[in-house]
């Protein structure tokens, strides 16, 4: 007498289900919302600082070595203008005072100065600072995965 099996083994299901769980686990790694988005995010940042350092930079070039506010060197500032404010708080710097950029926007050297992307409110989240031969450092005050995101020029 002939039996004929029907369905599945519990054994050929455990290895099914197996595969199926190793693949899902390898697709979620590979794809990672939350660390493209981050990485989007610090895209941003760099494109935003390099933006305003450029901005900067043009302004005194065109204004024989004027800077478009005052500021003083070794002080480090918090970017901001008459319509995105700024609190004293930097993650990745102390800042000690806040400094006014929107003369870079009026002098038409920048469209807008920008805040940073993964903020719902007015701050920039942005710093910057000069030093006593005139470089300046322009960062970002918040970053994905702690890094470090700032320009010199």
């Amino acid at each position: 007498m002939k039996f004929k099996q029907k369905g599945f083994t519990l054994i050929e299901l455990i290895i099914v289900i197996a595969i199926i769980a190793l693949l899902a686990a390898a697709t979620f790694v590979a794809v990672n919302p939350a660390k493209r988005i981050g990485d989007a995010n610090n895209a941003q940042r760099w494109s935003d600082i390099s933006a305003i350092a450029d901005a900067w930079g043009l302004y005194v070039a065109d204004n024989t070595g004027s800077t478009v506010t005052t500021v003083t060197n070794g002080v480090t500032y918090a970017v901001a203008t008459t319509t995105k404010a700024h609190t004293d708080t930097c993650g990745a710097t102390t800042t000690t005072a806040i400094v006014d950029m929107s003369g870079l926007v009026s002098g038409g050297y920048i469209g807008q100065i920008p805040s940073d992307p993964s903020t719902a409110s007015s701050n920039t989240e942005y710093y910057f600072y000069t030093d006593s031969t005139g470089a300046i450092k322009v960062g970002a005050c918040d970053t994905y995965n702690s890094a470090t995101i700032n320009v010199v020029r």
